[in-house]
Formats: structure tokens, sequence, C-alpha cells
């Protein structure tokens, strides 16, 4: 049951911090706490009091001064934060246009963003709540401490602001752009994958393609974002069966669709039946908490992009294949998951579809191939890289789906370009099919 709550809060913590909610809510509370605190501690406490006496000379002690460096301290972070959200939904947008709309669920989960929102709402919210502690009339008084505090935060959210402008002049250029997916995507396939290969993978046994047993039918539409697999084991051993998950993760599933089977074919509860599907959340939009193939496709997508008649930009494409290369030779080194899962006596309990290198090599590479057979500098860096993922595996299934890829490549080039023009992308082909050959 630990395990199962600790999967649950997991994804629920991914949820909430690939948005502009969690961390600058979180910013937010910890300064209205202090607001309310902070003032209270400097009039009851003599320590608090004295630190207070050395900062006097920061802030006015008019408490009609203090009011108004409050309302103008809280009325311009707003203000800035306005104008600043509003001219990045604008670059966003044109960014999206330019390379792909699944960008944006990146820049969602920057953390730049989400600290620089949470500081300037957190200082607004600060000077509000600190307002009436100014006190004007017969009972003069001006929270110093406070007040200097006030002031820190205000240039606080100046460095912030700077540096969150320079940030995102930085973040939506191309090739950072790109980089980041693929670190992230990286993360991801280290969390999926297992250690280090060590010799050849195990063999998998492939999933039964039509499972004999009843069928647990979808109630929402959506793309498969997580499935909580150590409860559905549990759930599995507790009712003694099998449990096979039909539509995996980053797969749609409409609704009224089987997304589950459970083996053998017994008489199910209504409760068993609703504990299966809290396991697989599903989400209007791919997520990358345990799709690999999420990211792939985000890069492939910047990549036909860049390449269209309507861009133009090779060299971004160029950026895109290197990435790409770069997850594919840590698939490659990676032990790849099984897709059964068992239980401590060894009774196969759970089975669903897991990400394989051949697969994941075909997303990569199947319509980048074909879009890019018109730039040679494109098939050149596609043929460069097959050949440094060649280099890294010597496993002969993997081997093998490279060289199909190394073909398509060059049977696709070819015939756009003189044999002339292609001597060196034949060149790399013939060096893919020597280590296929040396290996075998």
């Amino acid at each position: 049951m630990a395990t199962n709550k600790v999967s649950a809060l997991r994804h629920m913590l991914y949820d909430q911090k690939g948005g502009y909610l969690l961390l600058p809510v979180a910013i937010m509370l910890v300064l209205c706490i202090v607001a309310i605190v902070l003032p209270m501690l400097e009039e009851e406490i003599p320590a608090f009091a004295t630190w207070a006496h050395h900062t006097r000379w920061l802030v006015p002690n008019d408490p009609g001064m203090a009011q108004l460096l409050l309302g103008a301290i809280a009325g311009s972070c707003i203000t800035i934060l306005s104008v600043v959200y509003s001219v990045l939904l604008i670059a966003l947008t044109f960014a999206s246009i330019q390379f792909s709309p699944r960008i944006l669920t990146s820049f969602l989960k920057d953390r730049v963003s989400q600290t620089t929102l949470g500081m300037f709402i957190g200082t607004f919210a600060y000077c509000i709540i600190l307002l009436p502690n100014v006190h004007t009339g017969t009972r003069v008084r001006v929270p110093t401490l406070s007040l200097t505090f006030a002031l820190v935060l205000a240039t606080l959210c100046l460095f912030y602001l700077i540096y969150f402008i320079q940030h995102i002049a930085q973040a939506i250029q191309a090739n950072y752009i790109v980089d980041r997916i693929g670190r992230e995507t990286e993360i991801v396939l280290r969390t999926m994958f297992g250690d280090k290969l060590k010799g050849f993978p195990p063999v998998d046994e492939e999933m039964d393609s039509e499972p004999q047993g009843i069928d647990i039918i979808s109630e929402r539409s959506g793309y498969v974002q997580f499935i909580d697999e150590p409860k559905l084991l549990n759930l599995a051993i507790s009712a003694n069966a099998n449990i096979t998950i039909l539509r995996g993760v980053g797969q749609f599933i409409p609704a009224h669709v089987p997304c589950m089977n459970v083996a053998p074919p017994v008489t199910m509860s209504d409760k068993f039946r609703r504990d299966c599907l809290s396991c697989v959340h599903v989400g209007p939009v791919r997520s990358m908490e345990m799709d690999v193939e999420c990211g792939i496709l985000q890069m492939v997508d910047i990549a036909l992009k860049a390449i269209s008649p309507a861009v133009n930009d090779p060299s971004t494409a160029i950026s895109c294949i290197d990435h790409l290369s770069s997850v594919l030779v840590l698939a490659a080194t990676l032990e790849p998951p099984t897709c059964r899962v068992y239980d401590e006596k060894a009774v196969v309990r759970l089975m669903r579809r897991q990400p394989t290198f051949p697969r994941l090599l075909n997303i990569a590479f199947d319509q980048v191939s074909p879009y890019g057979k018109g730039d040679m500098a494109v098939s050149l860096r596609l043929m460069r890289a097959l050949q440094d993922i060649a280099g890294t595996t010597k496993y002969p299934p993997y081997l093998n789906a490279i060289l199909v890829q190394a073909q398509r490549v060059t049977k696709a080039c070819a015939a756009c370009f003189e044999p002339e023009d292609c001597a060196e992308l034949f060149e790399r082909f013939t060096k893919i099919e020597a280590r296929v050959r040396e290996v075998s």
C-alpha cells in the first residue's frame, strides 16, 4: 500500500509542477505567513525591535509615507507581472507556430518562470497584508523591519525580472528548446529502462495478441498519461488474476473501448473494475512522465517543420537529429524494460506494451528520412547519427534495425541527387554495413 501511495503522490506532484500553480502558490503562501508573523515578532520580541532600529534609515518613519511605499511596491509588482507575462504568451505563441505546439508543455515546467511569477505575486500579497499593520492617528506604528523586508523583496523582484527576460530570450531559441527536450527525454529513458546493459538484452516474450479474459471498458477518452503499475500489480495478486494493459502510455483510448483484460475470465466486482480503472490516468495531451516516445516525437515535429519548404531551416533539423542520436545511443546501452511483471512466486501478473530500441529508432527517423531526402546536409547527418548509434551496440537485432534505416536514407537521397554528389553518403553507408558484418 505504501508503494501505491508513493506512486500516486509522485504522479500528482508531476502534474502540479508542470504548471503555474504549485511553486508560485507555495512562494505566495510563505510570504503571506511572513507578512503576518514578522510584524508580531517585531512588536513582541525586543531583539527584533533592536534589528529594526538598525534598518530605520532605509524606510520612512512617517506612517503615511510607509503606506504609500507599500502601495507603490504592490502596484508596480502586479503591473509589471501583467505586462511581462502578456508579452511572454505572445512570444510562446509564435514559438509554437514556428517549432511545434508540443513545446508549450516544456515552458510551463520552466522553474525560472514559475519562481518569477511566485516572487511577484508573493511580494504583492506581502505588501497588501502588511498595510493594516501601519497605524496612523493616535497610535502611530511603523513596522520598520517588515518594511525593510518589503524593500528587499522589491529588489529581488527587480533582479528576477532582468534574469527572467534574459532566460526567456535564450529559452525560445531553437537549439535551447531541442536541448531541453533531449535532456528531459533522457531522464525519462533512464527511469523507464534498466541499468547499464551488460552483454545482450534478454529476449522478452511478446504479449498475447488476443488475450482470453474479461475486458475492462474505458470510461473516458484521451491519451494514457500514467499507469500506476504497483497498484495494478497488487490488484492482480489479490484477485489471483493476470491483467493485460491493452493501451499503453502515450496511446489514445476512446471511451467505451477495452483498456485492460483480466484473465482467467471470472466474474469481477464493480469495485475491482473501478480500482483497475483508477490506475490508468487519461488526459487531453501526452505526458512525458512515463512516455519516452513523447519526447522523441517533439524533436521529430521540430525537425519536420524546420525542413519544410515554408521554413527551410536545415540547421534546426540537424540539431534535432543530433539530440535524437544522443537519446538512441542511451537507449541502445540500457537494459530494456520487459513486457511481463511477475509476483514473488514467479507467476505473470501484469503485461503491458513497453518501448523498445527498434521502435524508438523507427519513431525517430521514419518521418525525418523521407522529408529530408532533398537536403544533402540533413541526409549526411542522419547517416552519421546511425553510424554513431551502430558503434555503441553489438546486438544483431539492433544493428539490423539501424541498417534498415540507413538503407532507407541512402535510397531516398540517391533518388534526388547525382551519384557523384552522394559519394560521402555511400561511404558512410558502407561503414554501417561493415559494422553489421563485423558483429554478425
